[in-house]
């Protein structure tokens, strides 16, 4: 019978009966050329026994029309052997079937090769469980198309090892759903490269889990692009070690909300470099809580802006230490707000230098409360410029005792504004000099109760 097989006409094989295929003996079988092969229908290689099928050899399988592969059954198909895997070209590949697909045992799978797993499609690789995708090498992970990709489950995705993981490139790591990248486990996310986690897209990150977030190397944190860092909500920000943070670039903490910021602690706020403060938008800036800005080092406070400082809300200037605030530069202190300046302790208020008491301007210095002006000390008093003096009120001058007094400059005695004058004590007067009690003008005597007048006249005589 095999005589007359091999000289069936292409016409002659079309109409064969499946009955008659089914006569067909494995000799038979291997004698079919190409040319007759490709001839056959789906339902005529339907009609093939598994047997039979296995004598035909890899060219005979290569032969087989597309439009015919819809035939083979799922025994058919799980019995093809390696030579016969080998044997399916691309066209044929990319033609099976999801249910063909998953007729192939894991052993089958391991069988394909990188042009074949290219040539499958997503419906294909909806079948492709974890242990079979263990299966692939890097260069047959490499070699998925990115729209099969978003076949594979996240059962499938969970059994790649994580020297198999960072075989997939860029496009391929940008195609995974936020469910299939939320699926990887810490270690398998631990394992992308840098280039890999730069291809991450906003939703994938923002669908990490707190562990996995924790679980990122501090240089995977470092290469992560201001887009991608704002992806992460204030969870996933909290989540991250003092290590990561430290990773953290200048242009990332720039990104940074006030939301990101508020889940910083001081520990945290205190691996900040100086550019790093320095880049803390205005915004955000309120987000850090008070406890938080206390981990910034007195040297290092002096990174913040001008727009920074006056950004600060008044709770957050008050929660600063005297060291701190002792440490701020004259254009720092002079970019504080009167109500940043009113919130601020009596320790604190003393602990400031005659430089940053001699910086505030008078809107500055009229912020203060009588309090406040109470715990200056008399070095603190003796730098205050004629100009902050003339804007005093009286409770100011009230507060100051006969020593602090005392230590105003004929210049700053002429300045005292004359509401301002009913402060002045009759001990305060007492305690001038002649050279200061001759420095009140007219207007200023003017001005005086008849007890401040003859203090006045006292001290100018040095009575």
């Amino acid at each position: 019978m095999t005589s007359i097989v091999t000289n069936l006409t292409v016409t002659q094989i079309r109409n064969l009966s499946t009955a008659a295929i089914q006569l067909l003996n494995t000799e038979d079988v291997a004698a079919l050329n190409s040319t007759q092969i490709a001839a056959l229908s789906s339902s005529q290689v339907n009609a093939f026994s598994s047997d039979s099928l296995l004598a035909f050899d890899s060219s005979q399988i290569g032969a087989i029309a597309v439009s015919a592969l819809a035939g083979l059954n799922a025994s058919q198909l799980a019995a093809l052997e390696s030579g016969h895997i080998s044997g399916l070209n691309s066209k044929q590949i990319s033609a099976l079937s999801s249910a063909q697909v998953d007729s192939f045992t894991t052993d089958q799978i391991e069988l394909l090769s990188s042009a074949q797993i290219a040539a499958l499609g997503f419906d294909a690789f909806t079948t492709i469980n974890s242990d079979e995708l263990a299966t692939f090498t890097t260069d047959e992970i490499a070699a998925i198309s990115v729209k099969a990709l978003a076949g594979l489950t996240t059962d499938a995705l969970a059994g790649l090892e994580t020297d198999r993981i960072i075989a997939l490139n860029s496009k391929q790591i940008a195609a995974l759903s936020s469910d299939q990248l939320a699926a990887l486990s810490s270690d398998q996310v631990a394992a992308l490269t840098t280039d890999q986690v730069v291809a991450l897209t906003a939703k994938q990150l923002s669908g990490l889990s707190t562990d996995t977030v924790a679980a990122l190397t501090t240089d995977q944190v470092a290469v992560l692009g201001s887009k991608q860092i704002v992806a992460f909500s204030s969870v996933q920000m909290a989540a991250l070690s003092s290590e990561q943070i430290e990773a953290l670039t200048s242009s990332q903490i720039a990104a940074l909300g006030s939301a990101a910021l508020a889940t910083i602690s001081s520990d945290e706020l205190a691996t900040f470099t100086t550019d790093e403060l320095a880049a803390i938008s205005v915004k955000a800036l309120s987000g850090l809580s008070s406890a938080a800005l206390a981990g910034i080092d007195s040297d290092d406070i002096t990174a913040l802006n001008s727009k920074q400082i006056a950004a600060l809300s008044s709770a957050q200037i008050s929660g600063l230490s005297t060291d701190q605030v002792a440490a701020l530069s004259t254009s720092q202190i002079n970019a504080l707000t009167a109500k940043q300046l009113s919130g601020l302790s009596t320790d604190t208020v003393a602990a400031l230098s005659t430089d940053q008491v001699a910086a505030l301007n008078s809107k500055q210095i009229v912020a203060f409360t009588s309090s406040q002006i109470a715990t200056l000390t008399s070095e603190q008093v003796e730098a205050l410029t004629p100009g902050q003096i003339a804007a005093l009120s009286s409770s100011a001058i009230a507060a100051m005792d006969a020593d602090e007094i005392a230590t105003f400059s004929t210049a700053d005695i002429a300045a005292i504004g004359v509401k301002a004058l009913s402060g002045l004590s009759t001990d305060d007067i007492a305690g001038l000099t002649s050279d200061q009690a001759r420095a009140f003008t007219s207007q200023q005597i003017g001005a005086l109760n008849s007890a401040q007048v003859e203090a006045v006249i006292a001290a100018y005589n040095d009575v």
